[in-house]
């Protein structure tokens, strides 16, 4: 086993190990977000055979090295070792913190407090369209069946579209973003898109983008744009026009959208965060996504207490807020059914109040 740091630089050739070895949108160096965090950050590689098996790019503080890649996943060995390494190359640092990271933590040697920070939902694909089909269930293709046909009654010029990379145009990846912005506002949610991620989204498309596109009298009412990286595809912007709200043109688009990268030979596709319902029904499965702090010694842990509380803290109070939210509405019971009619109550209160703000 060889292990080289690259000090404040991340080496040229770390994108596409980092692509091959993780296959995720948010730890790729190509995702804007992941590109920023990397600039001027450190790298670990660890090879065998000549071939990397982990890059890591991280940032160190006096005391604590972190992880700047997120959503990643690796194995217990893998981080052992990464954290014993950055110990002995770093007598300073008490703390190795993994921000976001996919993994079983249940065998490290090493002191560690992990919470669940987040998810990742993911559909595995299956060989063909036919076998998802089938996979999905009788309810399922007989919705789409019907949602498909109620848009054509209602709406005789209603298309549904598909468009790869090149093909792609700016104009209707931006008019999807449009609708995404107008439907968070109307829950009263700040839209999250800036004019920096805007125009990575339309660049990106060009040359790792699948689009889909449904037009009623030309116009877009709907749509989703996803990515590729390797052979797993990535949800990232899905919308429709509040206007054809009854005609669950959301779940249409997610269905035709994974459909396409089945027949384009996916073998995951992505959904990322949001523990919907529709998620489950469209066969994801969830992946927890943890939150890490791996210590020196107890000693360091010791010493570390009150960061551990906050941190237990803020992912407790997380877990609940999901609970409510997702969970919930699936307890049987009298109770559990009037806790969950009152916060759908108060969702819905919100919703309106950022409706007519």
């Amino acid at each position: 086993m060889q292990i080289d740091c690259h000090e404040n630089e991340v080496p040229a050739f770390a994108a596409a190990e980092i692509d091959r070895l993780y296959g995720h949108l948010y730890c790729s160096p190509r995702y804007f977000e992941a590109a920023s965090a990397m600039a001027a950050a450190s790298c670990y590689v660890a090879s065998s055979d000549g071939h990397a098996i982990a890059v890591l790019p991280y940032r160190r503080t006096r005391d604590e090295v972190t992880v700047v890649s997120e959503y990643l996943t690796l194995d217990a060995a893998e981080i052992e070792r990464f954290c014993r390494h950055m110990f002995s190359r770093y007598p300073g640092v008490k703390r190795v913190t993994f921000p976001k990271l996919h993994a079983n933590v249940d065998t490290l040697a090493l002191p560690r407090h992990a919470m669940v920070c987040s998810e990742d939902m993911v559909v595995p694909l299956p060989p063909s369209v036919k076998d998802y089909e089938n996979a999905v269930g009788k309810n399922m293709r007989r919705n789409i069946k019907r949602y498909s046909s109620a848009l054509s009654k209602a709406f005789p010029s209603y298309r549904y579209e598909l468009y790869l990379e090149r093909d792609i145009s700016e104009q209707d990846v931006r008019d999807i973003i449009a609708l995404s912005c107008m439907r968070m506002k109307s829950k009263n949610i700040v839209p999250r898109f800036d004019d920096t991620e805007i125009d990575w989204i339309a660049a990106f498309a060009k040359t790792s983008g699948i689009v889909g596109l449904a037009r009623i009298d030309g116009k877009v009412c709907a749509g989703a744009i996803g990515f590729r990286i390797g052979d797993s595809y990535f949800m990232h912007v899905i919308a429709h026009h509040p206007q054809y709200n009854d005609y669950s043109l959301g779940i249409l688009c997610y269905y035709h959208t994974i459909c396409e990268g089945i027949a384009r030979g996916g073998k995951r596709f992505h959904l990322l965060q949001g523990r919907y319902g529709y998620k489950y029904r469209l066969l994801a499965e969830r992946r927890d996504i943890l939150h890490l702090d791996v210590y020196r010694s107890r000693v360091a842990a010791l010493a570390s207490l009150a960061h551990i509380a906050r941190k237990e803290a803020k992912g407790r109070i997380w877990l609940a807020k999901q609970w409510l939210l997702h969970d919930l509405e699936h307890k049987e019971g009298r109770g559990y059914r009037l806790l969950a009619r009152a916060v759908d109550f108060l969702r819905r209160a919100k919703r309106s109040k950022g409706a007519t703000d």
